[in-house]
């Protein structure tokens, strides 16, 4: 029988993690066993943890006094046991029934090239798709019900194939918080595996209709920061880097964050250390011929010119985080 590993990162909201971590431990027809990494809560809310805790099976929780970050709360997690399959569950998401992870385990199984399996997420408590944790190119409508080869996952429900995360080394904790999920990915492709969205499995996320991700200066600068990092640690060519420079700046200007664009900028040069040694010492953060045919193949920029893929972005970074692109030809579009 699998092995699996159910990672939950909790900071304060206890009441959701318990809920989530019953959802775990209802699962059936494979050995799965729960592991909590607190970051920090209120020694209130860290009470009523322990309380909960003190009589379960399968169950580890690991308490801090600081918060680690997204990467880093993971990778702590995940080293605290060694399950065939890592699971993130976010800690106000619950599986919709006991049989969702037995089916990723089936998927997985029968398909050895999927290193990531990306889980469809509904609003919870009902059947609408939770748009605000939709980041796939393919349009939620039309998409959400259909399985797709993909360039990244959602980090709120996936599984992930524990030889391919040990493989490529986790996750990067100097990221701390943004695009953690889209660079682990990259090296899970680089290293010859597939990532592929599943609405076979299926949890649900405690979000409101309207929920819109509010993109703070500070969200904003750390965005900043990790992609210019990224950049750094892929070894784009300088006239590429010069240009998405560009963008950040075109972007954050939009936003009334300009600072906070170059503040980010700033704190990614900074970095270049640490990027230019992870780029000699990890054989998987280089993309090879196979992994770039790989996103080519499940791109929507397949088709597109050099020239149309500069403009499409160009315009893309008129417009201010948070905010949708309007089509060409309507109000307000740029």
């Amino acid at each position: 029988m699998a092995t699996v590993d159910i990672t939950i990162l909790s900071w304060d909201r206890i009441e959701d993690t318990i809920l989530a971590i019953e959802s775990g431990l209802q699962q059936t027809g494979i050995d799965a066993r729960v592991i909590v990494v607190d970051q920090g809560s209120t020694v209130e809310n860290v009470g009523k943890l322990r309380h909960y805790c003190r009589d379960k099976q399968r169950l580890s929780v690991v308490y801090g006094e600081t918060n680690l970050g997204v990467p880093g709360g993971r990778n702590l997690a995940a080293n605290q046991n060694d399950g065939d399959y890592i699971v993130g569950l976010d800690n106000d998401a619950e599986f919709i029934d006991s049989t969702q992870l037995q089916k990723a385990v089936e998927i997985m199984e029968a398909n050895p090239d999927i290193g990531v399996l990306g889980f469809r997420v509904l609003r919870f408590g009902s059947q609408e798709d939770d748009q605000s944790s939709w980041y796939y190119w393919q349009d939620v409508h039309e998409s959400a019900n259909t399985t797709f080869e993909t360039t990244h996952f959602v980090g709120a429900g996936h599984m992930i194939r524990r030889d391919a995360f040990k493989q490529v080394e986790g996750y990067d904790d100097i990221l701390f918080f943004m695009q953690e999920e889209m660079d682990l990915s990259e090296r899970i492709i680089n290293a010859g595996y597939r990532i592929v969205y599943s609405p076979d499995v299926v949890i649900g996320h405690k979000v409101s209709a309207e929920h819109r991700v509010q993109w703070t200066g500070k969200r904003w600068q750390f965005n900043v920061r990790n992609g210019f990092y990224l950049h750094l640690k892929r070894g784009t060519p300088l006239m590429t880097l010069l240009f998405h420079t560009f963008l950040f700046l075109r972007r954050g200007a939009k936003a009334g964050m300009l600072s906070k664009s170059a503040s980010g900028i700033w704190q990614g040069i900074r970095l270049l250390p640490r990027a230019w040694k992870l780029r000699r010492g990890n054989p998987f953060v280089r993309a090879n011929p196979k992994a770039k045919a790989y996103r080519q193949s499940c791109s929507r920029q397949t088709n597109m010119s050099t020239w149309q893929r500069v403009k499409m972005r160009f315009r893309a970074a008129g417009v201010a985080p948070g905010e949708k692109l309007q089509p060409q030809g309507k109000q307000g579009g740029i």
